[in-house]
C-alpha cells in the first residue's frame, strides 16, 4: 500500500526514524521490515492539518539525516524536561508525535507475516461470559433491639 498523504521522501523518513527507534533483533523485525508503515494513512487521515504538516516536515527532514543524527535527535527529545519551556516544549511535541506514530504503527499488528502480538504474547480478545447468578431477594434481617447493659 502506498501512502496517499506522504511523499516518497517523507515515507522514507518515516522508515529511517522508525528503524532508529525500533531497530529489530533476532526475534523482532525492524520497523521497516515489519511493513507496518504501509498503514500510516490510517493514522494521518485523522490528524488536524497543523499537526499533519509538522509531521510531514519532520519526516521529510529525517529522510536526509544520517541515522546517527536521528539517534541524537530522538535521545534529545527524551531529555525535554531538562530544557527551558521554549526548547523543551517543541522537543516534547516531537517526541510524542514521532514516537507515537512509529510505536502505534508497529504495535498495531496490522501487517501480514510476523505477528508482533504473537511475539510479545499479547492477546487483546474480549471474552464475554454469562453473568453470575445473583439472588436479589432481600435477606431476612434479625431486627431485635440492641440492649446495652449498664456497668
Amino acid at each position: 500500500m502506498t501512502s496517499t498523504i506522504l511523499t516518497p521522501a517523507q515515507h522514507s523518513g518515516l522508515l529511517r526514524v522508525g528503524d532508529v527507534l525500533i531497530p529489530g533483533d533476532r526475534q523482532f523485525p525492524a520497523f521497516s521490515r515489519s511493513r507496518c508503515a504501509e498503514h500510516v494513512d490510517r493514522m494521518l487521515a485523522y490528524m488536524n492539518e497543523s499537526d499533519l504538516q509538522a509531521i510531514k516536515i519532520l519526516l521529510g527532514l529525517f529522510r536526509y539525516l544520517p541515522k546517527l543524527v536521528l539517534r541524537g535527535i530522538m535521545a534529545l527529545t527524551d531529555q525535554h524536561r531538562r530544557f527551558p519551556d521554549a526548547i523543551g516544549g517543541p522537543l516534547r511535541m516531537i517526541n510524542i508525535a514521532i514516537k507515537g506514530l512509529v510505536m502505534t504503527l508497529y504495535y498495531s499488528d496490522l501487517t501480514e507475516g510476523v505477528s508482533i502480538y504473537e511475539l510479545i504474547h499479547w492477546d487483546a480478545k474480549i471474552v464475554e461470559r454469562e453473568p453470575l447468578a445473583v439472588d436479589h431477594a432481600p435477606a431476612a434481617i434479625n431486627h431485635e433491639p440492641l440492649v446495652m447493659e449498664e456497668p
